[in-house]
């Protein structure tokens, strides 16, 4: 490229960065490195949203509060995601979207600082809910800014890089913060979680353009998922799903210490195998969903049910927990994808915003599951949120056997366009 060629492409790389473009019009090239900045995003939200399960205990003990309230740490971001993302989508239609990201990097960014150096169990709640904002925003918007930076033939690998941070993450976040907390602090693990959520603001401030405003979205739309009977079903039985998972996950680092005796170490290894155990099943979820959609989902509810059933028998027992640990992360690495799908498959395509209440479902339960698992834990251990998970997930599963639901069998889209979803 000669120096005049450089220039020019610098100059115009500039104006993109400075004007907003419609990402409605066809795209002339794909900036990677923008993509690549939003999933950097998603890998240090979700790492933020998951690293107080590896230090519950640890946490729990230096606030002063018990294990159950502890888990107040996951519900209260699910509850405030939860409220947020339908208002955020209904109320952002005129905000320019790259600007919107950054903001939610900011909150995301302040709430990993301000629960690093909170002085008491009451403020790390409020770091907690400005995390939820930042969560439900970009479950939201996240996805669809990552698609309008490229041509449409290279949308799926966008996604893919985006729901890959979000797959990374999910893996990384649990071990590494149980690790943190053995060899460190739990305030540690937040500075960490800071540094990577400075990190993809810069990163983002280096290379993203301006992607222009969205599109006005009407409240009744948002309310199309549970007007249409498939799509109910899938709404109720994932987020039975999501409720059940979280009953129980809340407290998993409390459970192996409490019923098994791991030490420290031994946990985060059992915890990497739980995580690379959801990874396997979640690649393979993206193939069988296309063609068995409704067994998936089902399969996955039982897998989680009976894992936690499972392990109320195992208790003591290290090399059962370590078996049925994997059985449990194997189910709910279906889940995401199989939901995606579902949701993707009954939904009419030109609904926009519709899958908002999709995220709010799912985040509400989860924030349902981790308060209620946390007073059974508190009344009866982990025996006691170990069966709530076994009940609601074996009810889930049982759900998808009605009329409604198996008209998917005949819908189940492709994985690329199960991705796109929960973007609309």
């Amino acid at each position: 490229m000669t120096a005049a060629a450089a220039r020019r492409a610098t100059a115009v790389h500039l104006a993109e960065r400075l004007s907003c473009f419609n990402p409605e019009e066809p795209r002339v090239g794909n900036r990677w490195p923008a993509v690549w900045s939003i999933g950097a995003g998603s890998f240090s939200l979700v790492f933020a949203e998951v690293i107080p399960v590896g230090l519950l205990a640890h946490l729990s003990h230096s606030l002063h509060v018990s294990i159950g309230a502890g888990g107040l740490t996951i519900v209260i971001p699910a509850v405030t995601a939860a409220v947020a993302a339908p208002l955020l989508t209904l109320s952002s239609a005129a905000i320019e979207r790259r600007a919107l990201l950054r903001a939610l990097g900011v909150l995301m960014l302040v709430s990993n600082v301000v629960a690093a150096l909170t002085p008491n169990f009451g403020v790390m709640l409020v770091s907690r809910g400005l995390l939820g904002v930042a969560i439900g925003g970009f479950w939201v918007f996240g996805s669809g800014a990552a698609i309008s930076l490229v041509d449409e033939d290279a949308r799926g690998k966008a996604l893919a890089i985006v729901s890959g941070g979000i797959f990374v993450a999910t893996i990384a976040a649990l071990p590494a913060s149980a690790l943190i907390g053995h060899v460190s602090t739990w305030r540690v693990a937040f500075w960490i979680s800071a540094g990577m959520s400075a990190a993809s603001i810069l990163a983002q401030g280096a290379v993203l353009p301006c992607l222009g405003e969205g599109k006005k979205v009407a409240a009744s739309a948002l309310l199309m998922i549970v007007r249409i009977p498939a799509s109910r079903v899938g709404l109720v039985s994932a987020s039975a799903i999501f409720f059940a998972e979280f009953a129980a996950y809340t407290y998993v680092t409390p459970m192996l210490d409490r019923r098994t005796g791991f030490s420290p170490g031994e946990a985060t290894v059992v915890l990497l195998g739980f995580g690379l155990a959801g990874g396997l099943t979640n690649f393979a979820a993206g193939v069988t969903t296309r063609n068995y959609l409704r067994q998936t989902l089902i399969a996955a509810g039982l897998l989680i049910g009976a894992a936690a059933a499972l392990l109320i028998v195992a208790d003591g027992s290290k090399g059962a927990t370590i078996v049925l640990m994997l059985v449990w992360g194997a189910g709910f690495g279906a889940v995401p994808v199989a939901a995606q799908a579902w949701m993707a498959s009954t939904m009419p395509s030109d609904v926009e915003g519709a899958l908002s209440l999709f995220v709010t479902g799912l985040q509400g339960s989860l924030a349902a599951g981790s308060a209620l698992g946390g007073v059974l834990y508190d009344a009866y251990g982990p025996t006691g949120p170990l069966t709530l998970a076994a009940i609601v997930a074996a009810g889930a599963s049982s759900i998808l056997f009605v009329k409604s639901a198996r008209a998917v069998d005949r819908k189940a889209p492709p994985a690329s366009a199960a991705a796109v979803a929960p973007a609309k």
